[in-house]
């Protein structure tokens, strides 16, 4: 039997009685669950088990050669107090959890990154200040997880940034896929912030939605098979 915290990054209907719940497990990277869904006073589970970004109990007997996973409990773990209430934060935490279900999907055990992401969310949802430009900061500090995190100590004033090598350059790259020199001064001043930090740069709306765009091209070009994130036109309209 394997035991494991997670966080849930996707759900889909499957059928009029049942759900795929995507979870990101501390103990065995993204597994995929398939659960009866609660109807009424019927037993099943409930649906604050698989809302965007629940953190939850799992336990499930292994069976490598199935694509969806039984498991024997899912329960809430530990409850989030405002991600559910606050209109952007919710607004923020789905387009977080399509993004995240799209570059974790082949991850597997990895408890640094876990606690990471649990530790970030956290704070987000303990935060009543300043937290507009959280996910550009979660999503940027991630790469360090993942592979690609570029090296800010090469960044120099007047450096191109090379979105394919993840990394800077006095020379103009051979390609598409780069940052002029003063899009590419945001990401070192990025990199170098952590979630408390962030709140004193301002960026406006437009410098923020071209932010945004520039690291899901990023993630694209890292990232086989990464789609476009249909909730970033949402996101955008709810911080106008």
């Amino acid at each position: 039997m394997q035991h494991s915290h997670g966080i849930v990054l996707h759900s889909l209907r499957y059928g009029d009685h049942r759900i795929i719940v995507d979870v990101f497990t501390e103990a065995a990277g993204v597994v995929s669950f398939i659960v009866s869904a609660s109807r009424g006073g019927k037993s099943g589970l409930k649906a604050s088990v698989w809302q965007p970004l629940a953190l939850v109990d799992v336990a499930w007997i292994p069976r490598p050669t199935q694509a969806l996973q039984h498991p024997r409990e899912l329960t809430l773990w530990r409850p989030w107090r405002s991600l559910a209430m606050d209109p952007r934060k919710t607004a923020m935490s789905l387009f977080l959890c399509d993004f995240l279900y799209h570059a974790l999907r082949r991850e597997q055990e990895n408890g640094v990154l876990f606690d990471f992401l649990v530790n970030a969310f956290t704070w987000f949802d303990e935060c009543d200040g300043q937290f507009v430009n959280f996910h550009i900061v979660l999503l940027l500090h991630l790469t360090r997880f993942l592979g690609f995190l570029p090296n800010v100590d090469d960044w120099q004033e007047g450096c191109f940034f090379d979105l394919q090598a993840a990394s800077f350059s006095r020379v103009r790259p051979n390609h598409i896929y780069y940052l002029e020199p003063e899009e590419a001064a945001l990401v070192p001043k990025f990199l170098r912030m952590d979630l408390r930090s962030m709140r004193a740069v301002g960026l406006n709306r437009v410098l923020r939605r071209r932010a945004l765009e520039i690291v899901t091209e990023f993630y694209r070009l890292h990232i086989p098979e990464f789609p476009e994130n249909r909730s970033l036109a949402v996101l955008a309209e709810v911080f106008e």
